[in-house]
């Protein structure tokens, strides 16, 4: 006697979790189609480029001006120290040092402030990609923007004092 076994059923894959949840019938969407997203906004990255040129640049001209300013002060420096004695200075210098001194700071608050906060809300821009590559050169400026304002400065110094001469 002699038996046979049965036919083999038609074979069906295992079940996965969106199938499990897949209403009877329906047709379930292949593993690799992209999922739509909206359209992500470059806002976040245009504000924080924006915000660390304008401390750069800003910054950068309070920087000169203040050292064109410094020629009306130069020549009461002492000239083996460099040094200025204020009790010395006639009235007019006085103020002269005094709009040198405040420019100064308010070069580099000025591009503190803006720089600083161009610089985090690139990196967040960068890290949420909304706006990845315009937070990056904000990034870029706000770093590097010390060094332009230090010679903005140093350039308005040096054209300030040689201009006296």
């Amino acid at each position: 006697m002699s038996t046979t076994p049965p036919p083999p059923e038609p074979y069906e894959p295992p079940s996965t979790r969106s199938d499990a949840h897949a209403a009877p019938g329906a047709y379930a969407a292949p593993a690799y189609a992209p999922e739509h997203r909206a359209p992500v906004s470059k806002k976040l990255g245009v504000i924080a480029f924006v915000a660390a040129l304008l401390g750069v640049v800003i910054g950068a001209i309070l920087a000169f001006v203040a050292g064109l300013q410094t020629a009306g002060i130069a020549q009461y420096a002492d000239t083996s120290t460099g040094q200025l004695d204020p009790n010395t200075l006639p009235p007019g210098a006085e103020q002269t040092a005094i709009a040198v001194g405040v420019l100064s700071v308010a070069a580099f608050a000025v591009y503190g402030i803006l720089g600083l906060w161009g610089f985090i809300q690139g990196i967040v821009a960068a890290i949420k990609n909304r706006g990845r590559g315009w937070g990056i050169a904000a990034i870029v400026i706000a770093v590097l923007g010390g060094i332009v304002v230090i010679t903005a400065l140093g350039v308005g110094a040096a054209a300030g004092v040689g201009s006296t001469m």
